[in-house]
């Protein structure tokens, strides 16, 4: 599960998982054990069970060992992953205004107009997550946000520095200093912000301590782009590879949302959702998971499982059914009409407005939280 074959393309190993057993135990390279749902009735209930904690403190050691935190739980701020009801719905609360459909909605002219201008800017040969994917998704949530990204590409590099995998050796700046200089970045931000029309001002209004502020906003930074750049380069890279599916959502952009939707499920920007910490012990499935383990949804695997998806394997973008890509229960992404918005206009202006086709091999990242592409090279024509 931490090979070069894996990360490309994971549905193999988890079909075999699935119907080996609904929950695995698993020991990634670090050493940290964890128990991984690949089911998803199973994963579901995971989702919502509150016996299943997300404040990471449940098994900080561990943790630490694994080099995926550091330090004491005294020095550590956290944010709507990593807390329970009630400091979870407090801060759920503080931010969930500026993402109901209504003001989501509000934002398609900016949204469209940014992809238009980047279309428009497109040469034969195309980047659609670089050129494309990446400059969308970030311009769109740092101007809600209020956060200017002057330098995009040096915040790249600390974004995907930070996302690496501990396990990983990095080739260029380390995990820890990446992610220092993304905080750095947000902190230096939210200390001289002047009062404006955006939410980080609306968070600095509000209760929360200004440690709070920083980290919902450097959360909202990173899981506002990251996952919907991925969404868009993943749903290009299998319509691309499925041209059946394709020319029907060309022929009929009223089938743009049920797409969206399928390609969320079919190989969506989140491969596992963000570990929980069983408080007691809980049986799954059979499997009795002892009070103190990190448990993970298999999300990847849970979106493709049988017993939910008839034919989970065939891309079906006239598809109706619900999925976990999302997450379940409380800690449902609150950014889902936003990521919906930007990717449905996102894939939709390339459907419409370009003839597109693969060049090359598709190389992916080696992470296993996170599914994206590292680039989507196509060459581009405008249609008629």
């Amino acid at each position: 599960m931490y090979t070069a074959e894996f990360f490309a393309d994971p549905h193999p190993a988890y079909g075999r998982m699935r119907e080996e057993a609904a929950v695995h135990e698993v020991r990634d390279p670090k050493g940290l054990t964890y128990w991984l749902i690949t089911r998803f009735a199973e994963g579901k209930a995971a989702l919502a069970d509150p016996r299943l904690a997300k404040d990471p403190r449940h098994a900080w050691d561990a943790l630490r060992d694994a080099g995926i935190v550091s330090g004491s739980p005294a020095e550590a701020t956290f944010d709507l992953h990593t807390t329970d009801p009630p400091e979870h719905t407090r801060l759920r609360d503080a931010v969930g205004k500026a993402f109901t459909p209504g003001r989501v909605e509000a934002l398609r002219p900016r949204v469209q107009q940014i992809a238009d201008d980047l279309v428009s800017g497109f040469g034969t040969s195309v980047d659609l997550i670089g050129d494309y994917a990446y400059p969308l998704s970030l311009t769109v949530i740092a101007e809600l946000l209020g956060i200017p990204i002057a330098d995009r590409e040096q915040f790249r590099v600390w974004t995907t520095a930070a996302m690496t995998p501990p396990y990983i050796t990095p080739t260029g700046l380390s995990r820890a200093e990446g992610g220092r200089l993304l905080r750095q970045y947000v902190t230096d931000f939210v200390a001289a912000k002047d009062d404006a029309d955006d939410l980080v001002s609306a968070l600095l209004r509000t209760s929360l301590t200004r440690s709070e502020v920083v980290a919902l906003s450097q959360q909202l930074l990173f899981a506002g782009h990251e996952p919907t750049m991925n969404l868009i380069g993943n749903g290009m890279a299998a319509l691309l590879r499925n041209p059946s599916q394709l020319e029907l959502v060309r022929s009929d952009p009223s089938l743009l949302p049920s797409t969206i939707e399928e390609l969320t499920r079919f190989d969506g920007p989140t491969a596992r959702a963000s570990p929980r910490y069983a408080t007691v012990d809980i049986e799954i499935a059979g499997t009795v998971i002892p009070a103190g383990s990190i448990v993970i949804v298999g999300i990847a695997s849970a979106n493709r499982d049988p017993r939910r998806f008839a034919e989970p394997d065939v891309l079906d973008v006239t598809r109706q059914a619900s999925h976990l890509a999302f997450g379940h229960g409380i800690h449902r992404c609150l950014g889902v009409p936003l990521a919906q918005l930007v990717a449905g206009i996102g894939i939709g202006t390339l459907v419409l407005r370009l003839s597109l086709e693969l060049v090359g091999q598709l190389e992916w990242h080696p992470f296993p939280v996170f599914r994206g592409l590292k680039a989507l090279p196509v060459s581009a024509t405008p249609r008629r």
